[in-house]
């Protein structure tokens, strides 16, 4: 098993890179295609995921490699690395600048570790191992909960939740005086795990979408609940203790 610190050092300097890579395809010159799901993918997603599971391989020889945009390398490996290149490769298409890269590594399907960067928003990156999240290499420590009438919760898609379980409890917080804003993607979890947001909600999730998040998100203290029959975190709920006793 290797070491919460070495994988952070490693996926730190292995996404080194990604900066500048976005940075001479953005302003418009990212070509884009659609995928067989209907979903958007970029030549970035690709040039990204090839130059991480390249420096993977090299170092972790025996580890499996789980991406969105390549064929899986090894599955069935006790130690599964997960990545996206970009999270919320939509936007990116648009100029947004709220996407990030996600790494994480499983254990025989477990979460362990969690790292995400992102690179227009000062290069920040978090990394967790669901007892501890650090921030750029400091501790993080979300704000505390301040109450309903002050309260954010997000989403990628709130036209997703129509017909989801999750859509009473988005509800009942809306209710209750929450603000609802759909800064959603890595990002609303980003904002999530500096207590800038108190509820995260998410349908349709893919394991590269999520897993690398997990590890962040419990060790940034959040609660994690899956209200719908799946227990692959394809529909999540994630937030603050203080909000889930209201709306649950």
């Amino acid at each position: 098993m290797i070491s919460f610190n070495e994988f952070s050092q490693f996926c730190v300097t292995c996404t080194d890179f990604v900066i500048s890579k976005l940075q001479d395809h953005q302003s418009g010159k990212t070509s884009w295609s659609f995928k067989q799901d209907g979903t958007r993918v970029t030549e970035v997603d690709f040039l990204i995921e090839d130059k991480l599971r390249e420096q993977i391989i090299s170092a972790y020889p025996n580890h499996g490699i789980s991406g969105e945009e390549r064929e899986s390398i090894n599955p069935n490996a006790d130690f599964v690395w997960v990545l996206d290149p970009i999270d919320g490769t939509f936007g990116f298409s648009k100029g947004v600048p709220l996407f990030g890269s996600l790494i994480g590594l499983t254990y025989k399907g477990r979460p362990e570790y969690g790292f995400l960067r992102l690179p227009m928003i000062n290069d920040t990156w978090i990394a967790g191992d669901c007892k501890q999240s650090f921030i750029n290499g400091k501790t993080l420590k979300p704000k505390a909960f301040s109450g309903m009438n002050d309260s954010l919760i997000l989403t990628t898609d709130q036209q997703t939740l129509i017909n989801s379980p999750i859509n009473k409890y988005w509800q009942k917080a809306i209710t209750l005086g929450a603000i609802a804003r759909t800064w959603g993607d890595c990002y609303g979890y980003y904002l999530l795990c500096l207590g800038e947001a108190d509820l995260m909600v998410d349908t349709g999730l893919k394991p590269y979408d999520i897993l690398p998040l997990i590890p962040i998100l419990l060790g940034a203290g959040m609660r994690i609940e899956q209200p719908g029959d799946k227990e692959n975190y394809s529909e999540i709920m994630a937030g603050k203790k203080e909000i889930f006793d209201a709306i649950i």
